[in-house]
């Protein structure tokens, strides 16, 4: 599951990549993966990463688990190098949250994220995605033969919890589909009908 943010796609953008005779709304890119926003800042400007006008930018990392509440880090720029080019934005994808809009058709909220399994986990760098606006599919150019080979392998870290309030969190909440709620709370959202007891 995903949000793909379409409304705000600029005509800058749906010429360079969704106006492709034939392919209407359609695109094939590489991908760039980020683990977390810092490892994003540290290498974005990186001109072994190769990126270019049309490289799709990935987040993982910043779900629920992976980001205690999830993290609004979907809505990267491009390196810059391409901004001085005048390309102000390019294709992402991550399983965190986004705020504010972008003028590029964002892939956000992931989910199930990298930290509980998800596909996101399986990505590498220089993999081609795919994606079809007309039938809102994201989807990675790669055999299932290689997707299982991929899934014996380590996932991405995970840091550790910093406080006791995190590591009950993140062994509780459900995903972002799914509301990103604690699920053990779930049976008492009637709580305001029947008060618990007065401890005092």
């Amino acid at each position: 599951f995903a949000i793909m943010k379409t409304s705000v796609i600029s005509p800058a953008f749906r010429a360079r990549y969704l106006a492709n005779p034939g392919h209407e709304n359609c695109f094939e890119c590489k991908v760039v993966v980020f683990d977390g926003s810092d490892d994003y800042h540290h290498r974005i400007n990186d001109p072994s990463l190769g990126i270019d006008e049309y490289t799709m930018l990935v987040i993982r990392g910043a779900g629920p688990v992976g980001w205690p509440g999830s993290a609004e880090v979907v809505n990267m720029q491009p390196p810059d190098h391409l901004i001085k080019e005048g390309i102000m934005n390019l294709p992402t994808l991550g399983d965190g949250r986004q705020s504010g809009t972008s003028d590029s058709p964002s892939i956000l909220n992931a989910s199930p994220e990298s930290a509980a399994g998800g596909n996101l986990a399986l990505l590498r760098t220089g993999d081609v995605i795919r994606v079809d606006l007309n039938h809102g599919r994201c989807d990675v150019k790669l055999s299932d033969e290689e997707l299982e080979a991929r899934k014996q392998e380590t996932p991405p870290a995970i840091p550790a919890s910093q406080t006791p309030w995190q590591e009950i969190y993140r062994a509780t909440v459900g995903q972002l589909h799914r509301g990103a709620c604690m699920e053990l709370a779930l049976p008492y959202r009637g709580v305001a009908h029947d008060m618990p007891r007065h401890n005092h």
